[in-house]
């Protein structure tokens, strides 16, 4: 059992979250996202994982085509992309069929459910470490810190900011929030909520070298699933790095069902 629900229940409620949050990144500027029943997937100008990603795919007629028509789309713009097979994914062999494709399965994600009834105390706040919401007009520290993890330019900027407006990130009522842990004013880590498919998704989480050990990621994540509880909130989902499941398992987190990751060859780096 995971949180009282069933591997199915589970299941569905990390498939939810996720389709829900990433379907934020098809609404920026210069983006595109296709959402159909059988197929989600999202397009924006940034060259670079993981903004050119399909989330959903559950197909089985005429397979090969509609594969072949999603990836002549993403190769005719010279953009890498991320296939996210998800549990429920279709058809069963559909891994190898992008194998088969030129794509190679990078890294598989668990994913883990949690209550939020058992979320542990946060502890002290490391000294000198202040911890505040990302809030309108507060981006710029937050989107330093996402192009710094993801390794993109400058120019990034502009898309980013874009996809946090559509998302309206950090507004009142907003159903996609983010806290950063600062030092002297600079920003060391960060991590983002959304409420989405009827539970609570913790999701880039992310320290920069010079701050670990201080367990910022630890503080970030469980300040997030305090303030998903207040709000009414009962479960909470994420898809772990496998070397973070560790201290997931430490939150409450047990995990529930397997995300697999295929990339274009040697773009994915979690």
């Amino acid at each position: 059992m995971h949180a009282g629900l069933t591997t199915g229940e589970a299941t569905t409620l990390l498939e939810a979250n996720l389709w829900s949050m990433w379907a934020n990144f098809g609404r920026g500027e210069r983006c595109r996202l296709i959402d159909e029943p059988d197929v989600m997937r999202f397009e924006t100008p940034l060259a670079y994982v993981p903004y050119n990603t399909i989330v959903r795919f559950r197909v089985e007629d005429r397979v090969d085509e509609v594969l072949d028509s999603i990836l002549d789309a993403y190769r005719a713009r010279g953009v890498p992309l991320v296939w996210i097979v998800h549990p429920t994914a279709g058809p069963a062999d559909l891994g190898s069929r992008l194998g088969a494709r030129g794509l190679v399965e990078a890294e598989v994600v668990p994913g883990m459910v949690a209550s939020l009834d058992g979320i542990p105390p946060a502890g002290p706040i490391p000294a000198g470490i202040e911890v505040t919401e990302v809030g309108p007009g507060d981006e710029c520290p937050f989107i330093e810190l996402v192009a710094w993890r993801y390794s993109l330019p400058p120019e990034a900027a502009t898309t980013l900011r874009s996809i946090m407006t559509a998302a309206r990130f950090g507004e009142p009522g907003s159903s996609t929030r983010g806290w950063v842990a600062r030092r002297d004013g600079v920003v060391l880590s960060k991590v983002v909520l959304h409420l989405g498919g009827g539970v609570a998704g913790i999701y880039g989480v992310a320290t920069k070298p010079e701050a670990r050990g201080l367990g910022l990621a630890r503080l970030l994540t469980i300040a997030a699933l305090e303030e998903a509880r207040a709000s009414g909130s009962e479960i909470a989902v994420l898809h772990s790095t496998p070397m973070a499941v560790s201290l997931y398992q430490g939150l409450g987190f047990e995990a529930a069902a397997d995300f697999r990751l295929y990339s274009t060859p040697g773009t994915l780096h979690l």
